[in-house]
């Protein structure tokens, strides 16, 4: 499933909208004021870029065999 960002240039409003599959016309409309002038919201994947000189991020699990 996925999930997809967006925003209302009418009011402002940001949502998510989760489907299976693409996007379609009628996940266009904004929950808050009904208009369909929304937008797509431009979403990173590479949410933990950078982690590994912070010392944050995931720690492998002892007994995994990826560790």
């Amino acid at each position: 499933m996925a999930s997809y960002d967006l925003v209302c240039d009418a009011c402002g409003k940001e949502f998510e909208v989760y489907r299976q599959g693409f996007l379609k016309d009628e996940d266009r409309v904004c929950p808050e004021c009904g208009s369909a002038d929304v937008r797509q919201k431009f979403s990173s994947f590479l949410k933990n870029i950078g982690a590994r000189s912070s010392g944050a991020g995931c720690a492998v699990p002892s007994g995994s065999p990826f560790g």
